[in-house]
């Protein structure tokens, strides 16, 4: 077991023992005090912030929410979303990019696909090079290429499409594609 591993479940031992007195007993500062002391030993910033949470939750206080985020309560892990109503886990900061099956279809309006004319091309590192296409948008290459890949030359046309777990694949010259990322 990690020393990491270890602080944790010292401070959830300490915790539960702290507040196994009877429901009817309020919990004194000073437990709480002590609890928030053995979180703060945790190095891990989610690990403490979890224990900080899971904590003075059980000390009968509510921390801090953001409005419309999802909060999990409870062992039975409830997810609720800001009607304090069930979810099914797709609400709360970061569910709009949460994608179900429909990821596989293209979302209304939005390109799969693009050929475009290069307006520029600069080498940043071995094998990898930033293109500014003539509409302004700036694309560095995620992988280096060979030696032997024929890098595009201003007024060249370069045909960019999308590729899985919304990343981008450029091709030029009937070459193997180059992963691309869109930097402006």
């Amino acid at each position: 077991m990690t020393a990491h591993r270890a602080k944790i479940l010292l401070a959830g031992a300490t915790a539960l023992a702290a507040l196994s007195a009877p429901a009817s007993a309020q919990v004194s500062d000073e437990v709480v005090l002590n609890i928030m002391r053995e979180c703060a030993r945790i190095d891990d910033p989610s690990a403490r912030l979890a224990c900080y949470d899971n904590n003075i939750r059980a000390a009968g206080a509510n921390p801090r929410t953001i409005p419309g985020e999802t909060v999990v309560s409870g062992s039975g892990a409830v997810l609720s979303g800001p009607s304090g109503r069930s979810t099914t886990g797709r609400a709360g900061f970061g569910a709009e990019d949460i994608r179900g099956p429909e990821r596989f279809e293209p979302r209304p309006g939005e390109l799969q696909e693009l050929t475009a004319r290069v307006a520029d091309v600069r080498q940043v590192g071995v094998g990898r090079y930033v293109i500014t296409l003539e509409d302004g948008a700036v694309w560095r290459f995620a992988d280096s290429v060979p030696s032997t890949y024929r890098v595009p030359r201003e007024g060249s046309q370069v045909e960019i499409n999308r590729a899985s777990l919304g990343s981008f694949l450029m091709r030029f010259n009937n070459q193997q594609s180059v992963r691309v990322e869109r930097v402006e």
